[in-house]
């Protein structure tokens, strides 16, 4: 049985977002008590027996979660890129001078701007920046890997089905981290176990497909496929 940490609310262990990064954003509206972390952070609850609760990032929670250098992984974000097969960019230095759709917040704009030129036009979701691929308003969607491998073998992108070689860049790990150490190991050993990979798997299988629901929803509505 959980014991409940000082600073927690009658049983709810309060969790805060350090950074704005959402991997699988499926929509414009979806809030992040509605998306990827919060499902996840559902499953951590369950397997910690204490509900987690998601607060304002302004708020100090006594989880943190994002972009942070140090504690428990839970998803692993590597860069890849999703062109258009018959005229798209075949690799990263044909982005020179020219756009590349991405998410607001993601830790890959910079690279693709800095490294190799692309101009970045954003998006508030993964399934509208996907979109602005089909609506040419870009050359190739960056993007996690994750997520692109499986949209690319998808029937409805078999004419943007064009992942850009594989970069052998350092991937972004999103950590979280707890105030407590003893409630930090036991975060650590559901992380680590099979238990805690299949509920990562299993939450992030299903934004994937959100993700592609979305973008196809999008992509009937303005007739762009």
């Amino acid at each position: 049985m959980l014991v409940v940490p000082v600073g927690t609310q009658a049983g709810v262990i309060e969790a805060a977002p350090v950074d704005a990064y959402r991997p699988l954003k499926a929509a414009e509206a979806e809030s992040v008590g509605e998306g990827f972390e919060a499902a996840w952070l559902v499953r951590l609850g369950e397997a910690l027996g204490s509900e987690v609760a998601l607060i304002d990032a302004s708020a100090k929670g006594y989880l943190r979660f994002g972009k942070l250098d140090s504690g428990a992984a839970y998803y692993s974000s590597e860069i890849a890129a999703l062109a258009g097969n018959e005229t798209g960019p075949v690799d990263w230095p044909d982005l020179a001078g020219k756009p590349f759709c991405v998410t607001e917040e993601s830790p890959h704009t910079d690279l693709v701007v800095s490294r190799f030129g692309g101009v970045a036009r954003t998006y508030p979701s993964a399934a509208q920046a996907l979109i602005g691929l089909k609506l040419g308003e870009c050359q190739a969607v960056v993007g996690d890997r994750v997520l692109l491998q499986q949209i690319a073998e998808l029937p409805e992108w078999h004419r943007f089905d064009r992942l850009l070689p594989k970069l052998e860049n350092k991937p972004l790990t999103l950590r979280i981290e707890a105030a407590d150490t003893a409630l930090q190991k036991r975060i650590e050993q559901f992380t680590a176990s099979k238990q805690g990979e299949g509920a990562l798997a299993e939450v992030t299988q299903h934004w994937i497909d959100e993700v592609a629901f979305q973008a196809y929803v999008l992509a009937d509505t303005l007739d762009c496929h």
